[in-house]
């Protein structure tokens, strides 16, 4: 059909429109006039009914004293008189007057008047109506008779009827002609204008739509045709923008589809559209290589489950059966499974399928996407070697050695029948490995532990289990134990292994190992605890020297809590300042005169008093509180000497002892540097005494930090010495001032010959190094005598003055000062 013949046809359909239009139009008009007369008469009609109840009155008002009257005088003449008077108002056909006694005083009456609308008048009025009227005189009100009257309604109907139907017809002539012209009116107006706009429409090209081709008329530019005309070019010119951006963005999508085609067919991936029975309907070009097909093979057509391993075809086919009954419209869902593949080669790879159904499709489909993971778990597995493995050693680490732990207590604790099984933790710390790793590097150290984990893995049998902890912490699991003694029979084993030289590198190494064993159930019942005991046994068998092995006893976990009680002590200590500082003395023997004292530390706990140095001072070099402790004591040595200088006490050195850890780890000469000056104090007045054994274990770096606080300005004592074993090479090399003899050589000096010619030794050694000699522990003035004869240069100890507190150490300074000043 042709453009032309369907806008004829269009226009004769909207004709027919227009001419069905004003037959409503004129139907709705009449409708309205008829509804409108109707009212009309209806309100005419209550108007009629209330005028003629009051005309009905107003006549019998008038009549009403006559008819009293004439039936309170029973009156026959003036009764008549009356209802001839009422039959003056011409509905009336009927009248009559009685007495009191319902005597008839007068009656008239007239045939009522017939009409054809008689069912008409009775809806509008009626049947005919009576109105009986009480007749009453006096003061009283006293009834004297009635009068009766009844009204002819056919005759007021017919005159109302009448004038009802010419009002009904002329209303009915005025809305038919006013429906015609608003007819007339609206097609003139409104239905042309609307042709014309929709043949203008109809012009419209819908592939191109121009909205200039819509044209207002002048005389319709500010009416509601305008409006309209007005609107249509506006959502035409939209719907032009639209359309332009409509075919804009198809181009874009068919672009895009086009990239993502070629994302597909490039993506690493392999992606396959089947159907629920696996059979391939569309593939990317990454499934060829995946299945191992040739070029010109194509797995399209192909159930997939050809390419599954047969021991997993029921795991697909179970998982396509799961996909085929979710309903994708309602909810999406994806399902993931790993399969192995038999490519073409008969290669066997591990592949991760993510299936999911395609919403909307015609015919139930399911995407696939294949990723070779057989790299992956390989590097899972080798992640999760690694994280149950030391890197350094490939021994099985802390987290490995726990889980198989457990697994052997659990077994021990299920088993009802093997409960007087036993289960042994060996825990192994190798002796000053730290020295090896500091002086010669990690790199030598961690050769040493990879030997070391070697010689291990020898010891241990089929059963036991060999571990890394961490550092030079190992850890042998014997899950079965039969006796106690193959526990001390496999630590034995290990102190053998070890005990050979290791050549690392060219450098020949000895270590040893101490040794600590926990068993369960007897010491513990889980891991940590069996942890925390063994390692409880392995620092008592390190605090004997090391290279030995010892059980768990609670008398070691009684120990341990102590110390653990003492440290926690120690914190509240620093923060609460308990701490004070005790003065011994130390005498000139050639002078008498004192030369000099030693600040010793002491802690007063509120509730136990004064605890000893040797119980808390090993507690504060293990946690590393001994840095914070020997701190405080220098400041507070510091402080103490400028108050005593403020108050004119003699000056004399003061000798602080420093911990093994705090000159090795801390940075000690920092830490002084800043004390001296932020106090003010002459660094001459401080002497630092270290252990000879200290600076016999590292004596390079020994000697690098006492030339450095030598340089500061403070003097050098060796404390203890004769105990380190020192050579005379070593003393040579270290910047000292002075050496103390120790207290176990003076003890017995004036009773035992070899301690007295040690004595001597020392004596004589240091003043051929041109140091000063001390000698601690003196008690005796036999020991004194001696002292002084051999030559010794000071003395301190009991014989002399206990460490007394700072306000008695003034007095005994001043005192043994005014002492000599006095003697010759």
């Amino acid at each position: 059909m042709s453009n032309e013949n369907l806008d004829q046809q269009q226009l004769k359909w909207l004709d027919r429109l227009s001419v069905k239009q004003a037959r409503i139009a004129v139907a709705i008009t009449l409708l309205i006039g008829l509804l409108l007369s109707a009212i009309q008469i209806t309100l005419d009609l209550r108007e009629e009914q209330t005028l003629i109840d009051r005309t009905v009155n107003q006549v019998l008002a008038t009549l009403r004293e006559s008819a009293t009257q004439a039936a309170y005088g029973l009156d026959e003449n003036l009764a008549s008189r009356v209802i001839a008077g009422l039959f003056e108002y011409e509905p009336v056909y009927e009248a009559v007057l009685r007495d009191n006694f319902d005597n008839v005083l007068a009656r008239h009456s007239e045939p009522p008047s017939s009409s054809s609308r008689s069912l008409l008048t009775r809806l509008m009025f009626g049947d005919n109506q009576e109105y009986d009227v009480r007749l009453e005189t006096g003061p009283t009100r006293e009834l004297v008779g009635y009068l009766s009257v009844q009204i002819d309604t056919n005759l007021i109907a017919e005159g109302f009827i009448n004038r009802a139907t010419r009002i009904l017809a002329s209303g009915i002539l005025r809305n038919l002609l006013l429906g015609l012209v608003l007819v007339a009116f609206f097609y003139a107006t409104l239905t042309k204008p609307l042709l014309r706009i929709s043949a203008t429409l109809r012009k419209i090209n819908p592939q191109h739509p121009d909205p200039q081709s819509i044209v207002v008329p002048a005389k319709h530019d500010r009416d509601e045709l305008g409006m309209i005309l007005h609107t249509t070019r506006n959502l035409i010119d939209s719907i032009s923008t639209n359309l332009t951006k409509l075919r804009l963005t198809e181009q874009q999508v068919r672009d895009r589809e086009s990239q993502l085609n070629a994302i597909v067919q490039n993506v690493a991936d392999g992606i396959l559209t089947i159907s629920p029975t696996g059979r391939i309907v569309e593939y990317n070009a990454a499934i060829r290589p995946l299945l191992g097909l040739m070029r010109d093979e194509t797995p399209q057509g192909r159930a997939l489950q050809e390419f599954i391993a047969p021991r997993s075809i029921p795991t697909l086919e179970h998982t396509l059966e799961e996909l085929a009954a979710y309903d994708p419209s309602v909810e999406i869902t994806e399902k993931r499974i790993i399969l192995p593949i038999i490519r073409i080669d008969q290669r066997e790879i591990d592949v991760s399928f993510a299936f999911r159904p395609i919403p909307d499709a015609a015919t139930p489909l399911i995407t696939a996407v294949l990723n070779d993971i057989t790299v992956r778990k390989r590097y899972e597995e080798q992640l999760v070697y690694m994280a149950n493995h030391d890197t350094l050693t490939n021994l099985p680490n802390r987290s490995m050695l726990e889980h198989s732990l457990s697994n052997a207590l659990a077994v021990h604790q299920d088993d009802k029948d093997r409960r007087h099984g036993a289960t042994a933790v060996v825990f192994i710390d190798l002796d000053r490995f730290k020295v090896i790793n500091d002086s010669l590097g990690h790199h030598v150290g961690d050769l040493l532990l990879k030997a070391v984990a070697l010689r291990l893995q020898k010891v241990i049998g089929r059963q036991e289990i060999v571990g890394r902890l961490g550092g030079d912490e190992f850890l042998i699991i014997i899950p079965d134990l039969k006796e106690m003694q193959d526990a001390a029979n496999l630590s034995q084993a290990v102190l053998d292994a070890l005990t050979p030289a290791f050549d690392i590198k060219g450098r020949i190494l000895f270590v040893t190992p101490s040794i600590g064993i926990a068993l369960y159930p007897s010491d513990g019942e889980d891991f940590p605890t069996l942890m925390r005991n063994a390692d409880t046994a392995m620092y008592s068998a390190k605090s004997g020297g090391g290279g030995t092995y010892h059980f768990f006893t609670k008398t070691m976990n009684e120990s341990a809590m102590a110390r653990l009680v003492i440290e926690n002590d120690l914190r509240e200590a620093l923060a609460k300042n308990q701490f004070e500082l005790h003065y011994q003395p130390k005498v000139d023997l050639k002078t008498d005169q004192i030369c000099g004292l030693e600040a010793l530390i002491r802690w007063k706990h509120p509730g136990r008093g004064y605890i000893s140095p040797m119980q808390f001072i090993p507690v504060a070099e293990e946690t590393g509180l001994i840095g914070k402790i020997g701190e405080w004591v220098f400041e507070e040595v510091c402080r103490q000497i400028g108050e005593w200088d403020a108050a004119n006490v003699p000056p004399v050195p003061i000798a602080i002892n420093v911990s093994p850890r705090q000159l090795m780890e801390g940075r000690i000469t920092q830490t002084i540097a800043r004390i001296l000056e932020q106090t003010n104090t002459p660094a001459a007045r401080i002497v630092l005494e270290v252990t000879e054994t200290v600076m016999m274990q590292e004596i390079k770096k020994s000697a690098t930090i006492l030339e450095e606080l030598r340089h500061l300005g403070l003097q050098i004592a060796v404390d203890d010495f004769g105990t380190g074993y020192s050579s005379l090479a070593y003393l040579k090399r270290l910047p000292i001032n002075s050496i103390k003899i120790d207290r176990s050589f003076v003890r017995d000096i004036t009773v035992d010959s070899d301690d007295a010619a040690i004595t001597r030794a020392i004596i004589i050694m240091g003043h051929n190094l041109g140091l000063q000699v001390v000698a601690e522990g003196v008690e005796t003035i036999e020991q004194m005598d001696f002292l002084r004869d051999s030559g010794c240069d000071e003395v301190q100890g009991f014989l002399i003055a206990t460490p007394l507190p700072a306000h008695e150490a003034v007095h005994h300074i001043i005192r043994l000062s005014a002492k000599a000043d006095i003697e010759p």
